[in-house]
């Protein structure tokens, strides 16, 4: 598949890895020479130096066709009239990362539709929505849904308190006999392991399950996790992520909501804007300030302004003072890694939390999602078998799987199972899989 990328900063290259690595031709689209230098030098796809909203680029990156357009240039028109101009060549999908509310807002003038845009993708909402999915599950650093809620993904770092620890896979599937979730990968020592029946469990590990939902309490019991309802949240920034954050976080009046942004005409606007989040002017980083406006008794701390060393250093000190959950926004990928041998709890990235929306949008053959994580190098991905798919033709311990991946579990007429090698996948199934990159496409195939 031909996809041209409009814009190569960090979202349009983390997407343009994605897609290469899959196979795809990718083409970027970007005017600045620096990053066209740096996309060519890392990536192995064709980059233009050029504007993404004239017409001579995209004929001359292929528009004619291509069959996808993700218009993620830091310009919205750009990416509008991008996406406009690839209508009008008949390309089949497109979508465009849009900041500003007036073409986001339901009540918009102009609709997507309208502008010849199938998917339009706001990276602060997304990053907010998934702040406030991190708060009200506490003990996850990731949680992502699959089959419509049913089976869930849930990221969870191993501390001494895991009841699984030092223990095989294998043994720990004998003694839970009813076993509704499943261990898909390991990140330990910044490598990603697929992991088998043999591999341990060791403190510090972060690891990936996938779970019927409704076993998601009993999972969280054996990682020695509680999944503690948080109420007192301090949120350090008012810029467009922080007031999303607030406002959605209103929307339950029991909890109680601290805002601290230290530019004194932007937190006028933000009280303006919120109805029962406090608001305070003043340095963040500023410990006094953090303690008199009641750090110290918060059940979380997130930090989402513009700098992120302020996030950093502010997370850890609300980590000092004993706060029980930080959510931490972040721009570099090299920090990822080290959040957890820091101390602190979960990090968000507005690019891969975008790239993640993007991705969920592309059906390829029947994917019907697929997802990247944060500081390991895999994906999820919800596929339907279908009646001639390789994967229906026999059990699955007889299937040549490919390396590098491995089943979650699997819906089927609503039931969720994990299942097992004599366990054969039918026709219409919903199945959830973990695969490393260089297996994706192989996993796909035996779908098709």
């Amino acid at each position: 598949m031909r996809i041209i990328i409009i814009g190569a900063g960090e979202v349009g290259f983390h997407l343009a890895q994605i897609f290469s690595k899959e196979n795809h031709q990718v083409v970027i689209i970007e005017p600045d020479s620096e990053k066209i230098k740096r996309a060519e030098a890392a990536l192995d796809i064709l980059a233009i130096e050029g504007s993404g909203s004239s017409v001579g680029t995209l004929v001359e990156a292929g528009i004619k066709t291509a069959e996808l357009v993700i218009a993620v240039s830091a310009i919205d028109e750009v990416n509008i009239i991008a996406c406009m101009l690839a209508d009008k060549f008949g390309v089949a999908r497109k979508i465009a990362r849009v900041r500003n509310p007036e073409y986001t807002n339901p009540d918009a003038v102009l609709t997507p539709q309208q502008l010849g845009i199938n998917l339009m993708i706001n990276p602060e909402l997304e990053t907010a929505q998934e702040i406030v999915w991190l708060i009200r599950h506490a003990a996850a650093t990731d949680v992502i849904e699959f089959a419509n809620g049913a089976i869930q993904l849930v990221g969870l770092r191993l501390d001494s308190k895991a009841k699984i620890l030092s223990k095989k896979l294998r043994d720990i599937s004998d003694t839970i006999p009813d076993l509704t979730f499943r261990t898909v990968a390991i990140s330990r020592n910044n490598n990603t392991i697929i992991p088998s029946g043999e591999d341990y469990f060791h403190k510090g590990d972060q690891i990936f399950v996938v779970s019927k939902t409704d076993s998601v309490p009993e999972l969280l019991d054996i990682c020695g996790k509680t999944d503690v309802r948080m109420e007192k949240i301090m949120i350090l920034g008012g810029g467009k992520v922080g007031r999303l954050v607030a406002k959605e976080l209103e929307q339950d009046k029991s909890l109680d909501i601290r805002l601290i942004e230290s530019n004194r005409w932007k937190s006028q606007f933000v009280a303006d804007q919120l109805k029962r989040t406090l608001v305070i002017q003043g340095d963040g980083t500023d410990v006094d300030l953090l303690a008199s406006e009641g750090l110290i008794d918060m059940d979380a701390f997130v930090a989402v302004t513009d700098d992120e060393e302020s996030n950093l250093i502010t997370s850890l000190l609300a980590k000092h003072l004993g706060v029980r959950r930080t959510i931490t926004m972040v721009k570099q990928a090299n920090y990822i890694p080290l959040m957890s041998s820091i101390g602190l709890d979960a990090a968000v990235d507005k690019r891969i939390i975008t790239a993640n929306a993007i991705a969920r949008f592309i059906h390829r053959g029947e994917v019907v999602s697929v997802a990247t994580f944060r500081g390991i190098d895999a994906e999820a991905i919800e596929l339907v078998a279908q009646e001639r798919s390789r994967i229906v033709k026999k059990p699955l311990k007889d299937l040549k799987f490919p390396k590098g991946a491995i089943i979650g579990a699997v819906m089927r007429n609503g039931n969720v199972f994990v299942p097992v090698g004599d366990s054969l996948i039918e026709p219409k199934d919903k199945v959830v899989v973990f695969a490393l990159p260089k297996a994706v496409a192989n996993v796909e195939n035996m779908f098709e």
